[in-house]
């Protein structure tokens, strides 16, 4: 592309993609690619969804953007419904556009409510986009789970808030043990602190669950998501829990963002869970991830290059071991484009990761499989 900067991505080389159907993303020169991506793990639902777009063509026309001083029934129903399926009822949310805002109101909401300045986080977290607050490093503590940070040593006293990602992990996705989880948020509780669980990328189903937190059993006091949400629509949400709600309500909070509460994003956003909901796409992301994972561990049991396979539900990793003048990842993922097929390659790791739609069909999985292992045996 000539007017475009390509801060990250695929170079298709012969073609730009033109069309894309559920998984599959059709370029100028007439190719076809299986995204196993789902966009920047974003169109849960799959591209172009006939639902989903039917929602946005029915709204457009009606009330697309609201500004600061409407209201719209649609947005109080999306809402109703997020705060339903986040176990929030009687709580509150916000409509924002993207993950990284989510992410760093959630945050500021944390801040304000407590009054204190510093969050704790996970060493392996992503914080936003924004990154503002991982920058000022004297506000972050970072627990390294894999190095065996002791947790009695956690100054938990000091932190408006614990915030948990479920393990996407920096796109590594790797899960921290359970009882870890517990401790951290007992501590956080005890002290006054909340918990806010980061659901942008193992949210709305990914993993096998409506959030990842549910694998957990964790109840947090703010949840933050964004990605499938809107499945490739701009929308995210923060959801409160009634105690965090009425804290704000009972104090001077402001923030104002151009998109905020929009009526076509909330409506879309309330396509999408609905859809889900009927559909039963939660279960099938765990069926369908588990026939995954138990494929890619056949195929690690008989290869040598292959460290580990992980995964839950349709997020999952393969890491290969490393090689002091090879890269197998990089082989691995070049090798499965040119057959057509893409996936995510963790930059400066030997990991590829797999985040295909919850509507993606078996002979497409049984393609990647089968591709996959030829390319490993060639190797």
């Amino acid at each position: 592309m000539k007017h475009i900067i390509n801060l990250m991505g695929h170079d298709l080389k012969y073609g730009n993609i033109e069309k894309a159907e559920n998984c599959r993303l059709f370029d100028s020169c007439g190719d076809s690619y299986l995204d196993l991506e789902s966009g920047v793990w974003c169109t849960s639902l799959g591209h172009s969804n006939p639902v989903i777009t039917r929602t946005i063509a029915d709204n457009a026309g009606k009330f697309m953007h609201a500004g600061y001083c409407y209201n719209s029934s649609i947005v109080d129903a999306a809402a109703g419904k997020v705060l339903g399926v986040c176990g929030h009822e009687g709580g509150k949310c916000v409509f924002l556009s993207s993950g990284s805002e989510a992410v760093d109101l959630s945050i500021n909401i944390a801040l304000h409510v407590t009054g204190r300045r510093k969050i704790l986080t996970m060493s392996d977290s992503y914080l936003s986009a924004f990154g503002h607050f991982a920058m000022e490093s004297g506000n972050v503590y970072k627990f390294s789970w894999l190095e065996n940070d002791d947790v009695d040593s956690i100054p938990f006293e000091d932190f408006a808030a614990f915030v948990f990602e479920p393990g996407s992990s920096s796109g590594l996705v790797r899960f921290p043990p359970q009882d870890l989880i517990a401790k951290i948020i007992d501590g956080i509780m005890e002290t006054g602190g909340l918990v806010i669980a980061n659901e942008v990328t193992t949210g709305i189903g990914r993993t096998g669950a409506w959030f990842g937190h549910n694998h957990y059993l964790v109840s947090p006091d703010i949840v933050a998501m964004g990605k499938g949400l809107g499945n490739g629509y701009p929308v995210s949400c923060v959801s409160l829990a009634c105690g965090v709600a009425d804290r704000i309500d009972a104090t001077r909070f402001h923030y104002s963002q151009s998109h905020q509460n929009d009526p076509l994003g909330a409506s879309v956003a309330l396509s999408v869970l609905n859809l889900i909901e009927s559909e039963g796409y939660i279960s099938r992301a765990d069926e369908v991830g588990s026939y995954i994972l138990s494929n890619l561990e056949e195929i690690r049991r008989g290869s040598e290059v292959i460290k580990e396979v992980r995964g839950r539900g349709l997020m999952l990793a393969i890491e290969f071991h490393s090689f002091q003048d090879r890269s197998i990842a990089e082989e691995v993922s070049e090798k499965l484009f040119q057959r057509g097929i893409i996936v995510v390659r963790r930059p400066n790791q030997e990991v590829i990761r797999l985040d295909p739609a919850l509507t993606i069909g078996l002979s497409d999985i049984d393609l990647f499989l089968e591709s996959f292992c030829d390319i490993i045996k060639g190797l």
